[in-house]
This record gives C-alpha cells, sequence and structure tokens, in this order.
C-alpha cells in the first residue's frame, strides 16, 4: 500500500475509490500489523526531521474531533515539543478509528455490499416468503429463488428454478422481474404462477397484467391465459392457451388436480410434493392418463384412488414407496 494514499486516507481527502482500496488492503491478514508499522515509522520520521513545520495543535484537534466529536480540547500545557507526545497517544486511537471507519464505509458502500440471498426449498416442502417491498412468493417443492440483499431500493428482481407463485406490490417506478430459463416475466400488480423444470417454462396469469419475453418473441397477458415455452420441440418461441386456475395454481392450498395428465409425470409430481422415491414396477403402463381432483389429501389417499384406476398396488416404508401391477 502506497504512503502517500494511507496519508490522505487518514486525514479524510482519499476520494471514494481510494478509500475502497484501503479499505480493501485493511481486509487483509497482516494489514493491521503493516498499518501500525506504517504510523510508526511515518512519526519516528517526524520527530527526527528538524524542518518539521506540521501544525501540530490543528493535527492533534482533527483527531480528537474526530474521535471525540461531542467534546472539545483544552491546552493543559504550552504547545510544543509536548504536542506531539499528545498527538503520538492519539494516533493510536485514530488508527483503530479509521479501521473501524473503513468497515463502515463498506458496508454503507451498495456496491461492496451487495449479495445474492438463497431461498429453497427440498422434496415435499413448501415456503412462503414476504420482500421488503411486502410482495409475496409462494415456492412449491424442490424449487430455488434467488435476488439481492438491495432488492427494492434500485430494481426488483428475482430468478426461479422450479416452480412458484407470486403475489406482487405495486410499484410504478420499479417493476417486477422474474427471470427463468431464458423468459423474463415483468409485471407492476399482480399475481402469476410461474413454472420451469426439464426446459419447460409456463407463466400463468391470475391477476393484472404481466409482459412476457421469451428468446424469440414477447407478448402480453390477460388473466386467464397462460404463456408456455418447450426447449425440447422444434419450435421453442411462446405459446398462448388458456388453463384452468384450480389445475395450475392449486398446489399452493394442497389442491391436485389431474386433467388426461400421464401416470408417469404425476407419479413425478408426487415424489416432489410429498418428498419421496417412488420404486415403480418397469410392467406399469405409465403413459395412461389420469382424469381426477384430490384435495388436502396425504400420500396414501391419493395412490389409493391413483391404484385403484390404474391397476396397482403400493407399500410405503418411510421414504420409500413401491408400487406393483396389480395381479390379474
Amino acid at each position: 500500500m502506497e504512503k502517500e494514499l494511507l496519508i490522505k486516507f487518514l486525514n479524510g481527502t482519499a476520494n471514494a475509490a481510494e478509500r475502497r482500496q484501503v479499505m480493501e488492503w485493511l481486509e487483509q491478514d497482516d494489514s493491521k500489523e503493516n498499518f501500525d508499522r506504517f504510523l510508526r515509522e511515518h512519526w519516528k520520521n517526524v520527530e527526527s526531521n528538524s524542518a518539521d513545520n506540521t501544525d501540530y495543535p490543528l493535527l492533534l484537534e482533527k483527531i480528537h474531533s474526530k474521535i471525540f466529536p461531542e467534546t472539545k480540547i483544552r491546552p493543559l500545557w504550552p504547545w510544543g515539543r509536548y504536542c506531539k507526545i499528545a498527538v503520538s497517544l492519539f494516533l493510536f486511537l485514530a488508527s483503530a478509528f479509521f479501521i473501524k471507519q473503513a468497515v463502515d464505509y463498506k458496508k454503507q458502500d451498495p456496491v461492496l455490499s451487495e449479495r445474492i440471498i438463497e431461498k429453497s426449498t427440498g422434496e415435499g416442502e413448501k415456503l412462503r416468503l414476504t420482500l421488503p417491498d411486502d410482495s409475496k412468493i409462494t415456492l412449491n417443492a424442490n424449487s430455488t429463488v434467488y435476488f439481492s440483499s438491495l432488492y427494492g431500493v434500485k430494481e426488483r428482481i428475482v430468478r426461479l428454478s422450479g416452480e412458484a407463485f407470486f403475489e406482487i406490490a405495486k410499484d410504478s417506478l420499479r417493476p417486477f422481474r422474474v427471470e427463468t430459463d431464458g423468459i423474463v416475466t415483468t409485471a407492476l400488480g399482480t399475481a402469476f404462477n410461474v413454472f420451469a423444470r426439464s426446459g419447460q417454462v409456463s407463466v400463468a396469469l391470475t391477476e393484472g397484467r404481466v409482459a412476457v419475453d421469451g428468446p424469440q418473441s414477447k407478448m402480453e397477458l390477460e388473466p386467464g391465459q397462460l404463456a408456455r415455452m418447450d426447449k425440447a420441440k422444434a419450435i421453442s418461441g411462446l405459446r398462448v392457451e388458456k388453463f384452468d386456475a384450480e389445475k395450475i395454481t392449486g398446489w399452493k392450498e394442497g389442491r391436485l388436480v389431474f386433467d388426461k395428465k400421464p401416470l408417469k409425470l404425476i407419479l413425478e409430481d408426487l415424489e416432489r410434493w410429498y418428498g419421496v422415491e417412488m420404486n415403480i414396477d418397469p410392467r406399469l403402463n405409465l403413459n395412461r392418463r389420469v382424469i381426477g381432483a384430490f384435495r388436502n389429501k396425504n400420500l396414501t389417499d391419493v395412490l389409493t384412488g391413483l391404484g385403484f384406476s390404474m391397476g396397482f398396488e403400493f407399500n410405503i416404508n418411510h421414504k420409500e414407496v413401491i408400487i406393483k401391477k396389480n395381479r390379474l
């Protein structure tokens, strides 16, 4: 670290970039020892310099005013060489003070203090979050949401992996954005569901208005509309369709609704929602489609209903579910 920069830092003439540079240096393991050595050497040079023109009373007063701003020093002896002794005593306090100031500066610097907050759910878990602007996120099982610690200061942006339902507080100056798997959904004040798994992304609007920006197209949705993109298909652009709110968002209220959904996908959903692992008989036809609804049912009740119509029996052993095809 350059001595000239440290001197500017100590006397308060360093600019923001220079203060940041010194502060980053002070975070290093050996910086405190080097900083103390610098103070001792600098003071020794001053003591041995007969041509020293430093205004020590003024220097002492400045240091004192920074450390003890509520009091004023009063001279008890003539200024002169004794003042150097007084200043040297204050330098120890000053060094600790300025190091603390550097740490406080870091806390106040929005660039250096920003961090990414991550909230996740495991299999069988759901999580409800309230953001600083009072927007609410309901996170489905096996999902993750990321947002900045400075969320709402200048912008409102979150990133999602999995599935979540968003209830957004209105703020015309700072639109709310959800970034997920190549799609950006922008809203002011609204409620919508976002799903993003295995290359399939969907945005279903239940209230208000949102703009959905995909890799190849952009559109605005009205309540009851769903924008869908499937990266596995040749045409990966957005397409709009109507949706049943209970089928899409019922999960957050414990309602499971299946409308001609393949048994394979249903069992995969149940693994995530209930936090279990399915051991499935390979003889079972997993392509058969299911129509049905379950409201606030436990896993045993759901599998009992499915097994009756799909022709299988099951056994639940802690976190493992064994599914076998019925014998004819």
